[in-house]
């Protein structure tokens, strides 16, 4: 069938003032029936009936081959969160294993713990972003995969030559991203080496307009240059806000600094993050606010907050 190009059609007879000028035959097909799985909450319920399925959350997240749940393993037994890893595999078969995500991410170099509950003992795969191909290394390095379209957004911003710098880099997605789709020079640097390896690995397999310089080193040591970057990400959504009065001495004079901050939900989050970068920047720079939104939730009492500045 190399030969051949299929195309489903539900009325045939409007064939003939389409392809008038092609020569063409209609067959029919029987496709396979897709399969409709019970959900499975619904599986699990008659067994494990007393979960608090309030609290439960079956969605996962998925990186390549891995899939990522985040199953409170306090409040919830072994033989509860391995079932839920074999009924994923059983409906995902391109999925290779199931990790449970713990909720502490550790140290300075941001991994989070993870168990495994199901398939392949792998913990590296290749993810893809809008055309981009990024190694991950979960249980060596960070990586949050909600964040592909704040990736692709700040790419798709980006202006041919830039200079930028992508702190706390991770396993580089905005750094990738941004050189993916337009000239510039990137600057990624993180203190975790397994992030910068996995960097490493991207960089090698994309075909990228812009260069990419990963660095392995504290972000903060970087902060003694001056005046050099067209753009800063600053990715530390814990302490982010602590770091803008050192980045912007960085940025050159209309330079753009994009940061990621967790905050307190509250009526109106907007306008509390706006009282706290006024906190760190109004005796230090004038600046201008060019994007803000809430992002995603982090947990029932916390929010993310998406935020990009020009420096004057």
């Amino acid at each position: 069938m190399k030969d051949y190009v299929f195309f489903p059609i539900t009325e045939p007879s409007l064939i003939p003032n389409l392809l008038n000028d092609l020569s063409y035959q209609l067959q029919q097909l029987d496709f396979p029936q897709r399969v409709e799985y019970e959900p499975i909450a619904d599986c699990l319920q008659d067994d494990f009936p007393n979960v608090n399925w309030k609290e439960i959350s079956l969605k996962f997240d998925q990186l390549g081959e891995i899939a990522v749940v985040k199953l409170d393993s306090t409040s919830v037994p072994d033989s509860f969160r391995q079932r839920v890893g074999e009924l994923i595999l059983s409906r995902y078969p391109r999925l290779k294993t199931v990790l449970n995500k713990r909720d502490i991410i550790e140290g300075t170099e941001r991994v989070y713990p993870t168990e495994h509950l199901a398939g392949e003992k792998i913990w590296g795969s290749w993810h893809q972003e809008y055309g981009v191909f990024i190694f991950v290394d979960l249980k060596r390095a960070y990586f949050n995969p909600r964040l592909a379209e704040e990736h692709h957004r700040v790419a798709m911003s980006g202006i041919q030559g830039e200079k930028i710098l992508d702190l706390f880099t991770g396993v580089g997605p905005f750094a990738l991203h941004c050189a993916k789709r337009f000239s510039c020079n990137v600057t990624a640097i993180d203190i975790n080496p397994f992030a910068i390896k996995a960097l490493q690995k991207s960089i090698a397999r994309n075909k990228l307009q812009g260069d990419i310089h990963p660095i392995i080193g504290d972000s903060q040591r970087i902060l003694r240059l001056r005046n050099y970057f067209d753009r800063i990400i600053i990715n530390l959504p814990q302490k982010s806000i602590n770091f803008l009065p050192y980045a912007t001495k960085l940025l050159k004079k209309g330079g753009i600094v994009t940061f990621y901050q967790f905050i307190s939900k509250s009526m109106n989050p907007i306008e509390d993050i706006r009282k706290l970068v006024k906190t760190k920047l109004g005796k230090v720079n004038s600046y201008k606010e060019l994007y803000i939104k809430v992002g995603r939730e982090i947990s029932p009492s916390k929010l993310q907050m998406n935020i990009d500045l020009q420096i004057d």
